[in-house]
């Protein structure tokens, strides 16, 4: 019989391999290590020894955008700690994160297909479901609110490495929830995770504005509610002096469009890629 090729490995493809359901809080000294390892990443440098100390393997990939680095779990030490993705980028690049990517539906894989385009500087998904039921044990795996997540130690590392850079929260809603008109009618709705709108907010706002026929609200000036407040990533950003936190809340319409439709995520991604603090 013929060999069959492997097919080359795609972003998309390692992100839906690393789904899983258990979730484990990792300790704080293993979240110390992790935030070094993720600040050499940034630097270009990642040591696949000292990631397999962790528990994590580190694989090359090409997409149209060019060669990505990936850091996902090993199959054997799957605990929820995440997927991440790191690229060659632009200065200024921003950078995306997926913390609800299994539970706000489409807003991984749409966060995949925005970084496999070259226009990020490096990008991080949730691999456990937000909240989940074991052994009648409500288990919290929700990456936006963890104090003691790999997801701080990412942004932590953000911060530091890329001061210049955005950092962009893809989430979703359901506008049949939401209290207030506004909010109801919304297609995407814009924060910067605090009371007041910062430029990277705004800028984030209005081009998506101009490039969607949904209603795009800027929190807490159009739509008073999502705005994201309690929002852990952001309240590190901002304790480490980092203003480019955007928190995007997208409704379902939008999230199948961008889902299926190359062309509107394009004009998405083209919003989104000139983000600046």
């Amino acid at each position: 019989a013929p060999v069959l090729a492997a097919r080359p490995a795609t972003l998309e493809g390692l992100f839906r391999d690393s789904q899983g359901r258990d979730y484990r809080p990792p300790s704080p000294d293993e979240l110390r290590q992790a935030e070094q390892l993720f600040q050499r990443a940034f630097a270009g440098q990642v040591e696949t020894a000292d990631w397999a100390a962790l528990g994590f393997q580190v694989e090359r990939l090409t997409e149209q955008g060019g060669v990505l680095t990936v850091i996902r779990e090993s199959p054997d030490q799957r605990r929820g700690r995440g997927f991440y993705a790191f690229a060659a980028p632009l200065a200024g690049a921003p950078i995306l994160q997926a913390p609800h990517a299994l539970s706000d539906r489409y807003t991984g894989i749409i966060a995949v297909k925005l970084f496999a385009s070259g226009r990020f500087a490096a990008g991080a998904w949730s691999t456990a479901p937000r909240a989940y039921q074991d052994d009648d044990e409500d288990v919290d795996a929700d990456m936006a609110h963890r104090p003691d997540s790999y997801f701080v130690a990412f942004s932590r590392a953000a911060a530091v490495s890329r001061p210049a850079g955005a950092v962009i929260q893809l989430h979703g809603f359901a506008a049949e929830k939401r209290k207030t008109g506004a909010g109801r009618k919304a297609g995407a709705i814009v924060s910067a995770s605090q009371r007041q709108p910062t430029p990277a907010a705004e800028g984030i706002a209005r081009c998506l504005g101009g490039a969607f026929a949904e209603p795009v609200l800027l929190y807490p000036l159009q739509v008073k509610e999502l705005g994201g407040l309690t929002n852990q990533i952001a309240q590190t950003l901002r304790m480490l002096g980092h203003s480019g936190f955007v928190h995007l809340e997208l409704a379902q319409p939008l999230r199948e469009q961008l889902h299926r439709d190359a062309e509107a995520r394009q004009r998405f991604g083209t919003c989104l890629a000139g983000a600046r603090p």
